[in-house]
């Protein structure tokens, strides 16, 4: 269950925050965020950010009101928490996220926002670019495992998409992503692909330099060199080069700076997506509820206000939509189930030390994603074997519950998996194949729930604000899979047919025709030939195996 935590105790230690005062761009007036709500049109553009983890309790006040807090130094326009020492304070006002409150109290509040099945982060960034759920948009997951389960293959390339995104719909209107999930190789013109840091594949710039678009690339190492200069030492003393950076803050700080260089320049994308990623490996190494996790969504908030001071400053405000949504929700763990421990002493799984993974060979395995788990088989007699087994530990353990392919099903999740498992309060899954079925869990809080065994418990916020959007309207809940038909709404973009979610027109004070439909978008999506393409990616699952 372990998650990427790599330097994020540098991260803590060091200044990540957004970007001083000096250099962010003057708040916009007040009169022209009022121009931005109330004058009629639709958007020139919609800015759709993801904060990792974000839930409505972090930007409303402790009664649930969408106000800043009192006493509080805003912007100008409310906005612009600018510095590390006014992130700081915000941790400990009366709402942790004030330029969200600020915007959420003046346009849309979502209260209670649903992921799909599982709520993992892969899931549900597609889910929010294309409606649909998982098993018709086809990322079921983080990872996809290969036949031997000896690899686990992030879900990074966008041929794995089964279904149009906003991306394909807007092409030819511009489209900027920056750490968006499952974007390596799309047709998206300003691109930055979610591409995690890996120091023994070289520099973070190296790995993203065939990938990216090249003058963003030129642009980050400008942005590196600033950072490393900001902070030339870790925490330890240790001086900093590009093979140590960017912590998590400092790409989400960087992934800011790009949107506000592209704001004042002569680049009009129709289509921004952002995402950032800091408050959740925060929250998995310190937990909910620790000052770190309230630093660390002030420190998001504060780059929020930082993108609308740009947005602001380049007169592109006025006729912008900005969209702000959590991806996955966080629960507290204290304790890590290892299902495949049982399946491997009724040899149902063949270790092998020298694999990645340890799997030498299955007959059934289970593939966790936090607060849940999938089980994979080979045939229907080792699916029975296995819940047979799985049924007898969870009623010793009392840490989880089977969940019946139909109830998987029903929400949308992975057609691959035979049956699921749902972690109860304070557990979480893990892959481990050795070992106890239950041990201390590494992190602090896991995502990756079911919304059927969530008991209403599983929800991220949303926030909507800007033109086309309405004024002070709160909704008491609506799905990750009605943001894109929404989006789409706003844009005049054509998404597929039938989508599994809906264009929430009562949040809308305008809308755009749709264009009329055209060819199916280049990739998986003309034949749905996943397994192929996971082999030209190297390996992968195979239909109708795990």
């Amino acid at each position: 269950m372990k998650t990427g935590l790599v330097l994020i105790g540098a991260c803590l230690a060091l200044a990540c925050a957004g970007a001083s005062p000096e250099k962010r761009g003057a708040s916009p007036a007040p009169q022209t965020r009022l121009r931005a709500l109330r004058e009629a049109g639709a958007p020139s553009r919609v800015v759709l950010i993801t904060i990792a983890g974000l839930e409505s309790s972090d930007y409303l006040g402790p009664a649930g009101f969408a106000l800043g807090p009192a006493g509080y130094a805003l912007g100008s326009a409310g906005f612009a928490v600018g510095s590390a020492d006014a992130a700081s304070a915000s941790a400990d006002a009366s709402v942790r996220m004030p330029v969200l409150g600020r915007l959420a109290a003046e346009g849309v509040t979502g209260l209670r926002a649903w992921p799909p099945a599982p709520g993992s982060t892969y899931a549900s960034h597609a889910t929010l670019v294309t409606g649909l759920r998982p098993d018709r948009h086809g990322i079921v997951a983080d990872e996809a495992l290969d036949p031997a389960g000896q690899r686990a293959l992030p879900y990074h390339d966008s041929r794995l998409l089964k279904a149009t995104t906003l991306w394909d719909a807007a092409l030819g209107r511009g489209v900027l992503a920056f750490g968006w999930p499952t974007t390596v190789g799309a047709r998206v013109e300003l691109l930055v692909p979610d591409v995690e840091p890996d120091p023994s594949a070289g520099t973070w710039l190296g790995q993203l330099r065939t990938r990216s678009t090249p003058q963003l690339v030129s642009d980050l190492e400008a942005i590196a060199r600033e950072q490393l200069e900001a902070t030339p030492k870790d925490a330890v003393g240790t001086k900093r080069t590009l093979s140590s950076w960017p912590t998590v803050g400092e790409r989400d700080a960087a992934f800011v700076e790009l949107g506000c260089r592209v704001a004042a320049s002569e680049r009009n994308p129709s289509l921004w997506l952002i995402r950032l990623v800091e408050p959740a490996a925060v929250v998995a190494a310190h937990g909910q509820g620790s000052h770190e996790h309230a630093l660390a969504l002030a420190r998001a908030d504060a780059r929020i206000g930082r993108l609308v001071d740009c947005l602001g400053a380049a007169e592109r405000l006025v006729d912008t939509a900005i969209v702000v949504v959590g991806d996955v929700a966080h629960r507290p763990v204290h304790t890590e189930i290892a299902p495949n421990t049982a399946l491997v002493r009724e040899n149902l799984i063949g270790r092998d030390p020298r694999s990645k993974t340890g799997v030498r060979s299955w007959l059934a395995l289970t593939r966790s994603h936090g607060r849940s788990a999938y089980l994979f088989a080979k045939d229907a007699e080792s699916a029975v074997a296995a819940r047979r087994v799985l049924d007898a530990e969870a009623a010793r353990s009392g840490a989880f519950e089977v969940v019946p392919a139909a109830e998987l099903a029903a929400g949308g999740a992975d057609p691959q998996a035979w049956f699921g498992l749902a972690a109860r309060p304070g557990y979480g899954f893990g892959n481990a194949l050795m070992g106890p079925l239950l041990r201390p869990s590494e992190v602090r809080s896991a995502a990756g729930g079911l919304p059927s065994r969530e008991a209403g418990d599983g929800a991220v916020g949303f926030v909507a604000w800007g033109r086309g959007v309405r004024e002070q309207i709160r909704v008491p809940e609506l799905a990750l899979v009605d943001v894109a038909p929404t989006i789409a709404r706003l844009l005049g973009l054509r998404l597929d047919e039938k989508l599994d979610g809906r264009p929430q027109i009562g949040l809308l004070r305008a809308s755009q025709p749709l264009p009329p439909p055209g060819p199916k978008r280049l990739g998986v999506g003309t034949d749905g030939d996943v397994e192929r393409t996971l082999r030209e990616m190297g390996g992968g699952r195979e239909l109708g195996s795990d």
